[in-house]
């Protein structure tokens, strides 16, 4: 699994609000959640902020925002569900979706302590079906009838990664660069050398 993409993650603003409402009465939205909103720009800065997901854009590495992730702590310490959507249609196919999810279990497992993430898609979207069947989740098991869309159910396929599993074909990302990490560890180090009175723990501890 690649550690450079070529999407990005941005906080959500008012002004995306426009866009986003654009997508939630589109094809890409029903893709994504089974249903088809029809928000406005008003209806969207209230769902943003009456629900307990966070939401991010997810961006081209020239600035375009072309979809959004979301993710929600769920009741159990360490486990979290995620989701995703690429709105810009014309960007369906290029694997910027399962970049962004990527990056967002990143995330979460590098920054947020994160244990178990897991995914939920509706076994009408074939490319979701495919990143869920690709090896890089565990799949868990299949809501039956959990989406009514075109005038019948459609089952939710379930599945997850955990922390063990992603880190073993991921390398995490490193914020601060490890080496520098190290230097400060060795100036505390010598500054509790020469103090003996403070209580001194060996390096790497």
């Amino acid at each position: 699994m690649k550690n450079k993409y070529s999407v990005t993650l941005a906080p959500v603003t008012l002004g995306d609000c426009e866009i986003i409402s654009q997508w939630t009465s589109s094809e890409t939205w029903v893709y994504a959640s089974g249903i088809r909103a029809y928000m406005s720009p008003t209806d969207v800065q209230a769902f943003l902020n009456r629900v307990d997901d966070e939401f991010l854009l997810a961006c081209t590495d020239d600035g375009q925002a072309i979809g959004v992730v979301s993710w929600k702590q769920d009741d159990t310490p360490g486990n979290y569900t995620v989701g995703s959507m690429i709105g810009d249609a014309d960007m369906w196919g290029a694997g910027f979706g399962l970049e962004s999810v990527i990056l967002l279990v990143g995330m979460l497992f590098d920054s947020r302590n994160a244990h178990r993430v897991g995914f939920t898609c509706g076994v009408f979207n074939k490319r979701a079906v495919e990143n869920f069947c690709s090896g890089i989740m565990k799949v868990e098991g299949v809501l039956r009838d959990y989406y009514f869309l075109d005038g019948q159910y459609y089952d939710a396929l379930m599945g997850s990664i955990l922390r063990d599993d992603y880190y073993a074909v991921r390398e995490p990302s490193y914020i601060i660069p490890p080496a520098e990490k190290v230097a400060a560890q060795l100036v505390l180090d010598e500054f509790i050398r020469r103090n003996p009175m403070l209580p001194h723990s060996k390096p790497g501890e």
